[in-house]
């Protein structure tokens, strides 16, 4: 006989949810199955399928887990449990039922983005062939293109429907007991891939305890509210996209609003407008996203638009700039936004995701750095050309950060520059199939502390401040010109205020004699333009980045919007704009318009 779906009173509901999640145990697939039978009605997502509140598209806990279910059931019926399993779907609920399938089949799963593009499918081939994944599990509507790289050649496993309509079945809700879950906190519950591989990709194996682990410190430092809703536009294949808000919202039962990347991109006020219309009080972004907004958004947009709602809004993936937060204060405070909910934060997928965080509620702390002194690897206070470094707050109660000498091993004074070391519950074990890498990245120990424990070397410099990390650059990007550290993102910010029509810019170093020589990538919104207002525009540049940083480029690349690689977060990728620079492929520098005024070409 087939039980109906009982809700149970809050104050029940609460007591058995709170028995499990308080488990050594515990674990998302099962954090679902508690929830689906004690708050089975409770709303868990809600998806706009076209960026607007004109339709939505909403699940329960109860939906949620009927749609899991069947997943499960069809990765089991395959052969799949335990397989890598790769999820390769739209932003949307049917993203959510096949992640939580695939753990719930004690299987592993491996986000990936659907090959809709050239740059997704070439991303696509070298994540195949790094994990290679007993099957795909896919959105129906991309099964041509999937058909269509197996037309060209490429061997892949077998192709499962992630959209497939389940059985009609509700969860039943009774007495709690022990979810039957079949996977362990040790278990791996994810390979998450970092957002700019390519040719050589880095899967980070990432275990059920590792997502619980960072989701409890991400629910200790936000506390808990009845009335907490969130929002993302962020890819789910992304780690913030992933376990800081999917998992986190089925961790913490509260219900999350989805919108699909494109979306945002293409009319950023559609994230403000949804923060309105939902009352959201939790969202996250990176901050080109706050500047995109500051930017482009017309007050025309933002009839009606009430942020007030908003509680904690998390900054992080890419360095937190000074200048995008008071064009975003400016532009958006009389709309109801508060500086004062902002969180800047640091993290990264070999950590699962946060790592340190700003306490809510406090001011943003900011370090006015010397240039001069930070090219010597030390955040020393300074006047006139100073530049701003925004804090992005400290670790969790159960991490232990340390700022360490990169070559010596030497953990480093407040204030000091060096690379960030990490150790906690959420560092991850290692690299998928990578022992070399594995050993260098996860396994580093001080040279100056005894000890048993090992750390993880972030690749991340900064310094630590009274306890809370300030971030300074990627150790693979830094430049060294005359014995002189400069960070290409203090470059590339110089670029960007210096002429209104540079729409985003990449530094990086290419060979040269006897040093290397820093080549700058200006995108121009509007390219039709005279030489003499180019060749004025390249000399502008120059000029700049030589006043602020005491160095002169060798070339300034002026190309159209849309030139520069971006990761699925929307990060640069300097690596891949400077090998793409080097081979010639990076994309055609800007050409004049001829005397008659007709556009020019590119070449």
């Amino acid at each position: 006989m087939e039980q109906k779906a009982v809700t149970l009173q809050p104050e029940r509901a609460h007591s058995q949810i709170a028995q499990y999640m308080s488990r050594p145990d515990a674990t998302l697939p099962a954090t679902l199955a508690v929830r689906a039978r004690s708050t089975p009605d409770r709303p868990a997502f809600r998806f706009l399928p076209d960026g607007t509140g004109d339709r939505i598209e909403s699940w329960t806990y109860q939906d949620l887990k009927r749609h899991s279910d069947a997943v499960a059931a069809r990765l089991r019926a395959g052969g799949h449990s335990g397989d890598r399993v790769v999820l390769a779907g739209r932003p949307g609920l049917w993203f959510v039922a096949g992640l939580m399938g695939i753990l719930q089949a004690g299987a592993t799963a491996v986000p990936a983005c659907p090959p809709t593009s050239r740059r997704a499918r070439t991303r696509l081939r070298s994540i195949l062939a790094d994990c290679a994944p007993g099957a795909i599990l896919a959105d129906s509507r991309h099964e041509r293109r999937f058909a269509a790289m197996a037309a060209g050649g490429d061997i892949l496993p077998p192709l499962i429907p992630l959209d497939a309509e389940p059985p009609a079945k509700p969860v039943a809700a009774h007495a709690w007991t022990a979810p039957d879950d079949p996977v362990r906190p040790t278990d791996t519950a994810l390979i998450q891939y970092s957002s700019g591989s390519t040719g050589d990709p880095k899967g980070v194996e990432l275990t059920h305890a590792n997502l619980m682990s960072n989701c409890h410190a991400i629910s200790r430092l936000i506390g808990a509210q009845d009335d907490r809703v969130g929002l993302s536009w962020l890819p789910p294949y992304h780690d913030m996209g992933l376990i800081g808000t999917i998992m986190l919202a089925l961790h913490g039962g509260w219900p999350l609003v989805m919108m699909t990347p494109e979306h945002f991109v293409q009319q950023p006020a559609r994230w403000l407008q949804a923060i309105s219309d939902h009352r959201v009080t939790i969202t996250v972004a990176p901050n080109f996203a706050f500047q995109l907004c500051a930017d482009t958004v017309e007050e025309e947009d933002l009839a009606g638009v009430d942020l007030s709602s908003l509680r904690h809004v998390f900054c992080g993936s890419e360095p937190v700039v000074l200048d995008t937060l008071n064009a975003f204060r400016e532009r958006f405070g009389p709309r109801g936004y508060r500086e004062k909910t902002l969180i800047p934060c640091y993290g990264l997928a070999e950590a699962t995701l946060l790592v340190t965080a700003k306490a809510p509620g406090t001011a943003v702390r900011v370090e006015w750095a010397d240039p001069q002194e930070l090219s010597r690897g030390r955040v020393v206070g300074g006047a006139g050309d100073a530049v701003p470094i925004v804090g992005c707050g400290s670790p969790g109660e159960d991490d232990e950060l340390l700022v360490v000498d990169p070559d010596s091993g030497r953990v480093l004074a407040d204030g000091e520059i060096g690379e960030i070391w990490v150790r906690g519950p959420g560092v991850a074990a290692g690299y998928h199939r990578k022992p070399g890498p594995t050993g260098r990245v996860f396994g580093a120990r001080p040279a100056d502390r005894a000890g048993p424990g090992r750390y993880l070397r972030t690749g991340d410099l900064g310094c630590l401040r009274d306890g809370e990390l300030f971030v300074t650059g990627r150790m693979s990007g830094l430049l060294v010109v005359a014995g002189r550290n400069l960070y290409p993102q203090d470059i590339e910010r110089t670029v960007d205020r210096a002429h209104p029509s540079v729409h985003r810019s990449v530094a990086f170093a290419v060979p040269g004699s006897p040093e290397e020589h820093i080549i700058v990538v200006a995108e121009v919104r509007d390219s039709r333009r005279t030489r003499a207002e180019l060749d004025a525009l390249r000399g502008s540049l120059l000029a700049s980045v030589a006043a602020d940083h005491g160095v002169r480029p060798a070339d300034v690349h002026l190309v159209r919007v849309g030139t520069i690689p971006l990761t699925t977060s929307g990060k640069i990728r300097r690596t891949a704009a400077r090998e793409a620079f080097l081979e010639h492929t990076l994309g055609r520098a800007l050409v004049p318009c001829d005397l008659s005024g007709e556009p020019g070409c590119e070449h």
